[in-house]
């Protein structure tokens, strides 16, 4: 299986459409949340005054979008994070967001995973300490021609590790984000097993 990139952004009308129409729903209007599951745990776009460990039950996250922009190339494609069904559940970092900036917070984030419309945006209950509010939560759309779909772990690793891209490699953005959650006290076997994949793959 190989990407159909590159792949086409959505408009800025259509972003920000998203976005308020998204946000016109939400469940509290005093707080907002953001679940993080990948680069956001270690690299997030906008302010907040508070960062819990967190759990999100009935999904998975998986290394199931290609990215020929950011971690790859249409050439040589890397592989990034998604969330999708699964009854393992996923943990991971909430975050709730500066009220006094979250008008441009909420702008960067949709730039940056409402980029292409691979993403879903949902308002999912996530666990943060015995608390349950409501966080924004970033699941991948199946039918999305950037869905990779479900791939050997071998062949994941393989495209995990050859992978360069605007942002930087395809393997360190597996590498900060097993770091990352180490340091929030969450143990990411599978991750962990990919990266020791990824590296033997590539000679390190």
């Amino acid at each position: 299986m190989s990407p159909r990139g590159p792949f086409t952004p959505i408009s800025e009308d259509v972003r920000a459409e998203s976005l308020s129409t998204f946000m016109a729903a939400r469940p509290n209007r005093a707080e907002t949340w953001v679940f993080a599951y990948g680069s956001l745990i270690w690299d997030p776009c906008f302010a907040h005054v508070e960062r819990r460990p967190a759990t999100l039950k009935g999904y998975r996250r998986a290394f199931n979008i290609w990215t020929v922009l950011a971690r790859g190339t249409p050439e040589n494609p890397g592989l990034g994070l998604g969330l999708e069904a699964g009854d393992e559940g996923c943990r991971g970092i909430a975050y709730r967001m500066d009220p006094a900036r979250r008008h441009d917070g909420l702008k960067a984030l949709w730039r940056r995973e409402m980029f292409t419309g691979v993403y879903r945006p949902l308002w999912l209950t996530v666990d943060v300490d015995g608390k349950t509010p409501e966080a924004i939560a970033f699941v991948v759309v199946p039918g999305h021609p950037q869905y990779a779909g479900a791939l050997s772990r071998d062949a994941t690793a393989q495209f995990i590790a050859g992978a360069r891209g605007q942002r930087g490699s395809c393997r360190d953005y597996l590498a900060r984000t097993v770091d990352a959650l180490a340091e929030a006290g969450i143990d990411d076997g599978e991750l962990k097993d990919l990266l020791a994949r990824a590296d033997a793959g590539a000679g390190r």
